[in-house]
């Protein structure tokens, strides 16, 4: 007869392979202790890769750097989830990584991989891309989105470094990209409706805003104080701002909302124009969802009820995890963090 043991390993290995989604168990010393049916069928594992190191078995996607340091180790020493993470495989399919640490409060005892297929996501993205090639005034202004870096990383709340986990080379595009994405959904909803919000001015103020950016270089694994690698905000705002103005002959409006973009409404000047107020509101609520959205680990939903924009966010930061309301007219904010 069947322990109660047996019984639940049988349970599990069922339920495990029942799933979609890939599965992969890894030890504290990076070894394979597990895989599901649907692992062993998209990556070609054996049984012989038990006990095997994940980087040599696997080959779940390319590292690039130093194998001893990449995102697994981080998480085992950590102890934090990393989600939505994108890895190519050796064969060119993309994945849709989450890893998440399973241990104790004593003892690290590995991690739990899981995956998705997403190439299909991916193909769609660039056939999104292609159009969105035919909005912008010339290739100039694409050459110098996709030449814009946006990094991934891991904070650390006791030096206030960062590591760097994972590098988008092309983030400048991807971030206007899901601006647009953003926008199209808030359109969607009605937000367009509203005394104020015009879309064409938008829609040209999320292509140029970033023009100005300037990034410094840098690769997975590295430590740096953010407050120091990074430039002010402000700095290349007011650079795009005058890209926009001197090079493109974008409306004053338009200008304008570049060249504040980066300011908080106590910062802006005093003969900032009024009437802009709630156009300006909508675009940096757009901006700073589509920068946590581009660097991967959130998903937001949203909703507009009248001038009241309702942002529901599950980011791998759970500090930032709730609910948000922000009132376009009056600028008022209420934060209903997750209990």
């Amino acid at each position: 007869m069947e322990s109660l043991l047996e019984q639940r390993n049988l349970l599990f290995d069922s339920v495990a392979d029942s799933m979609e989604e890939l599965l992969i168990l890894v030890d504290s010393e990076c070894n394979v202790m597990y895989f599901n049916r649907a692992a062993k069928e998209a990556l070609g594992l054996t049984e012989g890769c038990i006990g095997r190191h994940v980087f040599d078995e696997l080959k779940i996607w390319i590292v690039n750097d130093d194998r001893n340091h990449t995102i697994i180790h981080e998480v085992l020493k950590t102890r934090m989830a990393q989600k939505g993470l994108r890895r190519q495989t050796i064969d060119g399919r993309e994945l849709l990584i989450n890893i998440v640490p399973m241990s104790t409060a004593s003892t690290r005892r590995g991690v739990l991989i899981t995956a998705q297929n997403i190439s299909h996501v991916i193909a769609m993205e660039q056939e999104l891309d292609m159009a969105f090639a035919l909005t912008l005034p010339n290739s100039k202004v694409e050459y110098r989105l996709k030449s814009i870096p946006e990094y991934q990383d891991l904070y650390d709340t006791d030096t206030k470094f960062i590591t760097i986990t994972g590098v988008i080379a092309d983030g400048g595009h991807r971030h206007v990209v899901n601006c647009l994405k953003i926008f199209s959904v808030l359109v969607a909803k009605g937000v367009t409706r509203l005394i104020g919000i015009d879309k064409d001015s938008l829609v040209q103020a999320f292509i140029f805003h970033d023009l100005g950016k300037s990034q410094p270089v840098l690769q997975t694994g590295d430590k740096v104080d953010p407050k120091i690698v990074f430039e002010n905000g402000k700095l290349h705002a007011a650079r795009g701002a005058d890209i926009a103005k001197y090079y493109y002959q974008q409306k004053d409006d338009i200008v304008t909302i570049i060249r504040y973009h980066h300011h908080g409404e106590s910062e802006l000047p005093n003969d900032f124009p009024q009437h802009l107020l709630p156009m300006f509101r909508l675009f940096q609520i757009v901006d700073g969802l589509s920068a946590a959205v581009t660097r991967g680990g959130v998903n937001v939903s949203l909703d507009v009820h009248d001038c009241v924009i309702t942002i529901q966010e599950v980011n791998r930061r759970p500090q930032y995890n709730g609910t948000r309301h922000i009132n376009l007219y009056t600028g008022q904010s209420e934060w209903i963090p997750i209990a």
